[in-house]
């Protein structure tokens, strides 16, 4: 069993404290989440952006082990969710769907390990890139993967609920507005913002407006982001419109920008969110 103390993440990271664990055997490996109430939304159940966190997780090593000694940065993901567990544990597992010589694309099937019932489905395209540093160039936790892998650290947890501890900032006078500071805490090999945590935020920007004009907590069926550049600087702004009403719900655009690189736009994502 590996626990990647002096790699990445770094001791103090999001995904050491979400606390994943990635299994592989025979026929191929999946991330088991705790579902744990920090990490819950108003309806009492999962948030979508921690199951999109997962999926960008064990989707990437996997399209890592299949392009190395490259590296690849997500470019874009789809996800369509029933209901999400409020206990329990999440499993992702995943396949390749096609390996080109610029991109590579899987699917993700997400489960309640617990009960065994489907609780979604993603899809995941990555962009294949040269490997920039050591860690990426010679990954041997990815040329000989060891059974188990766990992230979380003696002290790893929340201590608050996930949107205090990303210290994700609403707007006080803008329901359509979020922002969210560059930190270590929320960075991936590359010095940007992990396309996780970008799930993340698009999610909670699109909840806390929904919730505005619903009038009542609100659910994610849909989200579909697409990655176009890299937070370096930040503070990265979200802000969402509604695209249409729906019978129960909204159809919701949200946009993500720099205000450090002269508010360049990096994220456009696509929500579909029905009354919880």
């Amino acid at each position: 069993m590996t626990t990647p103390e002096d790699t990445y993440p770094p001791k103090q990271h999001i995904i050491r404290d979400l606390a994943p664990v990635i299994e592989r055997n025979a026929d191929g490996a999946a991330i088991l989440l705790p579902v744990v109430p920090e990490l819950l939304d108003d309806s009492g159940r999962l948030r979508a952006g921690s199951a999109a966190m997962i999926v960008d997780i064990i989707a990437g090593e996997y399209a890592i082990r299949e392009v190395l000694p490259n590296w690849v940065a997500t470019s874009n993901m789809s996800l369509q969710l029933g209901l999400l567990p409020g206990e329990g544990t999440l499993r992702a597992r995943p396949r390749l769907l096609r390996r080109g010589k610029t991109t590579a694309v899987l699917e993700v099937s997400l489960d309640h390990l617990e009960s065994g019932k489907s609780n979604g489905l993603s899809t995941v395209a990555f962009s294949i890139l040269p490997g920039r540093s050591e860690f990426q160039t010679r990954a041997h936790w990815v040329e000989e993967p060891e059974p188990r892998t766990t992230f979380a650290l003696s002290g790893s947890g929340f201590r608050k609920p996930l949107l205090e501890t990303l210290d994700v900032r609403f707007d006080p006078t803008d329901t359509s507005v979020l922002r969210i500071e560059m930190s270590p805490y929320v960075v991936n090999t590359l010095g940007a913002i992990q396309g996780g945590v970008v799930a993340m935020a698009i999610d909670a920007a699109a909840d806390h407006y929904a919730t505005s004009v619903l009038g009542a907590a609100p659910s994610v069926r849909s989200l579909e982001i697409h990655y176009l550049k890299l937070a370096k600087i930040g503070p990265v702004r979200a802000q969402v419109r509604t695209i249409s009403e729906l019978q129960n719900g909204l159809a919701l655009r949200v946009e993500l920008r720099d205000e450090g690189q002269s508010d360049v736009l990096l994220t456009v994502a696509s929500l579909i969110l029905e009354r919880a």
